[in-house]
Order: structure tokens, then C-alpha cells, then sequence
């Protein structure tokens, strides 16, 4: 076997995995219930045993990830490494149920919009970068901020293409939803459309710590009913 149909190969093994719905229900289920408890706990600890008191309307969701305002700076940076590593099946996931490619057997029957193509592939481009940056959130967190531009660190790029990715990819669903016949609430593609991408564009002109936690509800809001729609549609 060559080195191109090993890869072929694994490539195909991957992508059954993260397409399969029992799969995905539990990866599902599982992050965001680890996420959501990791990112409570954080929060707790640095609201009662951090020296500043910690609160969302002033401080920023990094600090959650700083040793000066929380003992417990590594809870943030996994649940970021954790939500970041397990939402990449669920990207795979929705980009072949909202976008799936036509086979060849039913390549005549069937019409597939190219728009819908477009849509779905910038969903999905989005939503992985989204999904990497924030792996990288929790590795260069804000105890491992080191320089990278003039104007900014490791941990501002990763949180900055982490949010936009996520918001974007929110965007481009939502006008798969709107669009076309999936199922899925009109109004809820609506949100996608604006609520994450309003959020983020409000956040980056105040860059304030209690923006930047409306943009997270605002993304949680987002992705938490979507997956347990697609999977109540799927099933």
C-alpha cells in the first residue's frame, strides 16, 4: 500500500468516525457539559479565592487563565484545550449534514446548489479555525503570553481568530438555515446571522471584559441549541 492510499485511508476512517451520529451525540454531550462545569468551577475559584475578586463585568475571560487572579489558573486552560480538541468532530459533523457532497449515483437526481457549497465550506473553515484557535488559547494562556507582533501577544492572535472563527462560522450556518430546507427554525438561523458576528464586532470597538463575556453567551447560545437540533433532526 502506498503512502497516498494510507492516507486515504486513515482520511476515510476519520471522517465515517466524526459523520457517525452515535459518535457525535456523545462528543457532544460530553463537551459541553465538561466545558460548561470547567469554565463554572473556574470562575468560582477566581471569584472567591482570588486576591482581586474576580467578576465578568471587569475582568476579562483570560484572566481566568492568570496565576495574579486566580490559584487556579490551569482549569481555564484545559476546559479552552478540551472544548477546542472536542468540537472539531461536531465542525466535520455539521458540515456534511448541512452541505453533504452529492454521490455519484444520485449526482443526476438530485440538484445541489453551489451557493449552499459555498456557504457550508466557509462554515466549516470558520468553525475549524475557530476550534484550533482555541486550543492554542489554552496553551498560550495568559501565564504563557509571550510577544508575537509589536501590537499583540500569542494569546491575543488564538482569542481573536478563536472568537471570529466561531462567530463566523455562526454566520455562514445560519444562511444555510435561512437559505434552504434544513429543518431548522428560520428565526434561529436568523441569530446566527447577527447575534454572534453583532457581539463580536461590539467587543473588538470596546474591548471591554464585560463585551467580551456577551460574546461568549453569545456564541454558547449559539452552538449549544444547534447541536442538540441537528442531533434531534438526525436521529
Amino acid at each position: 500500500m502506498s503512502i497516498r492510499q494510507s492516507i486515504n485511508n486513515a482520511r476515510a476512517k476519520f471522517y465515517n468516525i466524526v459523520t457517525n451520529y452515535k459518535f457525535i451525540k456523545k462528543t457532544a454531550i460530553i463537551v459541553i457539559t465538561g466545558y460548561l462545569t470547567l469554565l463554572l468551577i473556574a470562575v468560582v475559584i477566581a471569584a472567591i479565592w482570588g486576591p482581586y475578586g474576580y467578576t465578568i463585568w471587569t475582568r476579562m475571560i483570560s484572566d481566568l487563565g492568570g496565576s495574579r487572579y486566580t490559584p487556579m489558573p490551569i482549569i481555564f486552560d484545559i476546559a479552552c484545550i478540551f472544548a477546542g480538541i472536542m468540537t472539531i468532530p461536531l465542525t466535520f459533523y455539521i458540515e456534511n449534514l448541512f452541505a453533504p457532497l452529492p454521490s455519484r449515483k444520485n449526482l443526476r437526481q438530485i440538484h445541489f446548489s453551489r451557493l449552499r457549497f459555498r456557504l457550508g465550506s466557509n462554515a466549516f473553515l470558520f468553525s475549524l479555525m475557530g476550534n484550533l484557535a482555541y486550543i492554542f488559547v489554552g496553551i498560550f494562556s495568559e501565564d504563557r503570553n509571550y510577544p508575537l507582533l509589536e501590537f499583540a501577544t500569542f494569546h491575543d492572535v488564538f482569542s481573536f481568530f478563536s472568537f471570529t472563527g466561531f462567530a463566523l462560522g455562526a454566520f455562514f450556518i445560519g444562511w444555510i438555515i435561512v437559505l434552504y430546507d434544513t429543518k431548522l427554525p428560520k428565526l434561529f438561523g436568523i441569530y446566527g446571522i447577527i447575534g454572534p458576528p453583532s457581539m463580536l464586532f461590539v467587543f473588538l470597538f470596546t474591548m471591554e471584559a464585560l463585551w467580551e463575556w456577551i460574546l461568549l453567551f453569545s456564541i454558547l447560545l449559539w452552538i449549544i441549541p444547534l447541536v442538540f437540533l441537528i442531533l434531534r433532526k438526525s436521529e
